[in-house]
């Protein structure tokens, strides 16, 4: 992921973020510097994406709601 430091400083809360049309927003937060909180029911899926968010050296946290 390329950084662009838009949302430095900023927390994004993305719903329903483990796939889809709320993982996309939530990878662009994250490329843009925003430290991304993922809410997900699919436990698995939502932890993955916030891995793969963290191995590109970004902030990210998963939490199954």
């Amino acid at each position: 992921m390329t950084k662009n430091n838009r949302l430095e400083g900023r927390v994004a809360v993305v719903t329903g973020a483990a796939a889809g049309i709320g993982r996309a927003p939530a990878e662009l937060f994250a490329e843009e510097g925003a430290r991304v909180v993922l809410a997900d029911i699919a436990g698995e899926s939502v932890e993955r994406v916030a891995a793969r968010i963290r191995d590109s050296g970004e902030s990210a946290v998963a939490v199954v709601a």
